[in-house]
């Protein structure tokens, strides 16, 4: 008989964790166009405060973490709390002092990750955690590194060529089955975004919000760009590189050694502001939002700026008399509709393409700082201590 952590195995195409496959992209979704607190939403499920992290969808599973130190799995088809792990010292299989996770991100900021068999979670403290589906814990470690960055921690662990990928302080590569290291670069950086997975001439690899480009077999930097991003996550489409914020640009890399690659730079651009979201490219086009509210569409081939739109949505820079708001979660493009987030709650539904074209307006809850989840017809949010399904009603 196949069993049920079997069946999701199989069904699932790739591993799952920040931005679902790493691009935003969910081509097979199709969510409602609008909802609010009374409209569209299927369900909703105190998990917890969180300030930044995302959902997770598993087949018929969510995942999301919550404070202090939970993992908690969410039935998809109800919203029922299936189970709720705790990931503190007290948890370790040795005596270790407990340590409070430093900088405003907390101790909750990072995505768990998913091959379908198994969910792994890293926390703000270094604690990092497996399960398997039905929350039996696998293993649990603590790393004691002191994160690199003022803030604290954010960047989300990555599953890519039978590797955990997790950057405390620098980048490591751990067995997912076990926990032990199978080997760590302290040339790379701990930044706040994430590593995305890609294979490049034949070679599995990660690209580095510091722009390296690193071989997973044996973490040896391949590449190092000119620059990179300090917040967000990098964009891979083939074998060419964007980094996306103040300072753009792209490269494409050519595999002319084993070990050492070279990276041609195909175009670079000046952008306005300060980006917290990362990006997001679809059939040729690029979509970026600042922190101010600036919204770009840029071709992906030379670089050119072809849309420049301030949007009517609350932002950093509105009346101080007004909320704070940041445009924190990343952007999202679900079946052909590109959605874009502040952390108040306030979302913008648009239609891709070369021109601005706003479809709809929704604003649910006390909004969340951390990105959408979609699988088919639903979207799953965070807003407050709560957890979201919203599905045509």
């Amino acid at each position: 008989m196949i069993t049920l952590t079997v069946l999701l195995a199989c069904l699932l195409q790739a591993p799952q964790g920040f931005r679902g496959d790493g691009s935003g992209r969910y081509p097979g979704a199709e969510p409602p166009l609008e909802w609010s607190d009374a409209k569209n939403i299927v369900w909703s499920t105190k998990i917890g405060p969180n300030k930044y992290s995302s959902p997770v969808v598993v087949g018929r599973r969510i995942f999301v973490v919550a404070d202090p130190a939970l993992l908690v799995c969410v039935d998809a088809a109800d919203g029922k709390i299936l189970w709720q792990k705790s990931n503190g010292f007290a948890d370790l299989p040795e005596k270790v002092a407990e340590k409070k996770p430093p900088g405003d991100a907390g101790n909750t900021t990072p995505t768990p990750v998913s091959d379908g068999r198994y969910v792994y979670a890293v926390f703000g403290t270094g604690i990092v955690a497996c399960y398997d589906l039905d929350g039996a814990r696998q293993w649990i470690r603590y790393f004691n590194l002191k994160p690199a960055q003022e803030y604290g921690r954010a960047a989300s662990p990555l599953l890519a060529g039978g590797k955990l990928l997790i950057t405390l302080s620098y980048l490591l590569a751990l067995d997912p089955k076990t926990g032990q290291e199978a080997w760590s670069n302290k040339n790379v950086p701990e930044l706040y975004g994430t590593p995305v997975a890609a294979s490049i001439a034949g070679v599995d690899v990660a690209v580095m919000p510091s722009g390296q480009v690193v071989r997973l077999q044996d973490g040896a930097i391949l590449a190092a760009q000119l620059g990179g991003l300090k917040f967000a996550s990098p964009i891979v489409q083939g074998d060419t590189v964007y980094l996306m914020q103040a300072g753009s640009f792209a490269q494409r890399l050519s595999a002319a050694a084993s070990d050492k690659w070279e990276a041609k730079q195909l175009w670079d651009q000046e952008l306005e502001n300060t980006f917290y979201a990362s990006a997001l490219c679809h059939q040729g086009l690029i979509y970026a939002i600042s922190n101010e509210g600036n919204f770009y569409i840029v071709d992906a081939k030379d670089g050119k700026i072809l849309v420049t739109q301030e949007l009517n949505i609350l932002t950093r820079r509105d009346r101080p008399e007004l909320p704070v708001a940041n445009m924190y979660p990343s952007l999202a493009l679900a079946g052909n509709r590109l959605y874009v987030f502040n952390d108040l709650g306030d979302a913008l539904v648009l239609e891709p393409g070369r021109v601005y074209k706003e479809l709809k307006r929704n604003h649910l809850g006390e909004g969340h700082g951390g990105a959408p989840a979609f699988d088919g017809k639903r979207l799953y949010l965070r807003s407050g201590e709560n957890l979201h399904c919203v599905g045509e009603k």
